[in-house]
């Protein structure tokens, strides 16, 4: 143990090197000097525990392309050895530490990194992580705190996707796909000839197909921080529907099937003659 500080100004602080569990115990101050000795009644619990404290971390409202701010505070209990902390990943930001003095007398190590936040960070796992080194011989300790970041952006990557036949009468299904923080929110559009419309105002638009549905259609996804479309999706009715057709292409296999008939009895009746 050493003593840092002026007992006269009343500021002195007793430092234990090289704690460990076993040293969880009662202890009591005594003054001692030149034959005066002077024990304090009162005495402190010391609990010693086998791991550190996490991290605190801070995170803030996170947008794509404005600056943020990931801050975080570790204990330094130790004025001669504080601890190290670094992030993991950086995000290829900027990072600020420094010791501060707390309001009830104790250290702390707080960083802070600053970056750019994109798409790509949402949902991304961050790890603050403090290393402390100790006096004795040993492996440093180290102690983490584990957040997954949210950003908010605009929506990216829309498109539409068809479920169904593009077929007179048949069940025709669009869906529209985009990728937002927070959802999206989406409308539909029709054009036919020059004339825009809107169709619909969910992610799924739902028409049994017919001769005035087809046109162009384009699904638009919007949240507060902006609107994108899709790409334009040509629907065409044709002009006969699915069970016409199969009936069509029966008759034909039909014919098809009879001509050999035919040919097959023709050829049988010549070779008898």
């Amino acid at each position: 143990m050493k003593m840092v500080g002026d007992l006269r100004k009343k500021n002195c602080t007793s430092v234990m090197m090289n704690l460990t569990s076993s040293h969880s115990d009662r202890y009591f101050f005594r003054l001692q000097y030149e034959g005066f000795s002077m024990k304090e009644t009162k005495s402190v619990q010391i609990s010693v525990s086998d791991s550190l404290a996490e991290p605190h971390v801070i995170v803030p409202v996170l947008r794509e392309g404005e600056v943020g701010n990931l801050t975080c505070t570790v204990p330094a209990p130790c004025p001669s050895a504080t601890p190290n902390v670094t992030w993991d990943p950086a995000l290829g930001g900027n990072i600020t530490q420094w010791t501060q003095l707390n309001a009830d007398g104790t250290h702390s190590v707080q960083s802070i990194l600053n970056f750019i936040p994109s798409f790509r960070h949402h949902d991304l796992k961050v790890n603050c992580v403090s290393t402390h080194l100790r006096d004795r011989e040993d492996k440093p300790l180290l102690s983490h705190k584990t957040v997954i970041l949210n950003v908010e952006y605009p929506p990216k990557e829309t498109q539409i996707s068809l479920t169904g036949s593009v077929w007179l009468g048949i069940n025709l299904t669009l869906t529209c796909q985009s990728n937002a923080n927070p959802p999206a929110a989406h409308r539909w559009f029709m054009k036919k000839d020059g004339i825009v419309e809107e169709v619909g105002s969910s992610r799924v638009l739902s028409f049994t197909v017919a001769h005035e549905k087809s046109g162009e259609y384009i699904c638009e996804a919007q949240n507060p921080y902006g609107a994108v479309n899709s790409t334009i999706l040509q629907i065409n009715a044709p002009g006969i529907s699915f069970t016409a057709f199969l009936t069509v292409i029966v008759l034909f296999l039909l014919l098809i099937f009879a001509l050999m008939i035919l040919m097959y009895r023709r050829c049988k009746k010549n070779k008898h003659k």
